[in-house]
């Protein structure tokens, strides 16, 4: 191993070791899906937190989505028919109004805590999917139950009022 200092080329640029070794770390993290490269939902960002960047919320009752600058509230009402629509991150990108099965999906998904951050595999295609994917990645969502308990709190009562 080169001494502390040395120079390493790692993509074709120079860089000290210690630093090229916590890129390489980085790197390692992030093809393992452990490094935190995910969107943070706008209900799970700090309170003093605001941002100009739009999160996107989606309305079940109407199946429409809409978005919103950074804000601390998980449920906010929907322009269109006043029911709750629940923060998602930007990676959530809604299915059309009239595909009522893809919206059954997503509901399906919110319901069993996604909110649609980068997971190490896609998410699944159809509504009968859910359950074993939820199932696969049932230490993750509640890790980000634990982590964020109003924000659920609040999706979760917003929920109960949709059934």
């Amino acid at each position: 191993m080169p001494a502390l200092g040395a120079k390493a080329d790692i993509r074709g640029y120079e860089a000290d070791l210690p630093f090229t070794t916590h890129l390489r770390t980085a790197e390692i993290l992030i093809e393992r899906g452990m490094a935190d490269t995910q969107s943070t939902p706008p209900a799970q960002k700090a309170a003093p937190y605001s941002s100009s960047a739009p999160h996107p919320y989606a309305c079940f009752r109407c199946r429409k989505s809409f978005k919103r600058a950074s804000r601390v509230e998980a449920v906010l009402p929907c322009p269109n028919c006043g029911g709750p629509s629940i923060g998602l991150t930007r990676k959530f990108k809604p299915p059309k109004s009239t595909d009522a099965k893809q919206w059954k999906k997503v509901e399906a998904l919110v319901r069993h805590g996604f909110l649609f951050w980068s997971l190490s595999e896609p998410y699944p295609e159809t509504l009968e999917e859910v359950p074993a994917f939820a199932l696969r990645h049932a230490s993750f969502v509640a890790c980000e139950r634990a982590n964020n308990p109003e924000a659920f709190a609040q999706i979760d009562a917003a929920l109960s009022l949709e059934t």
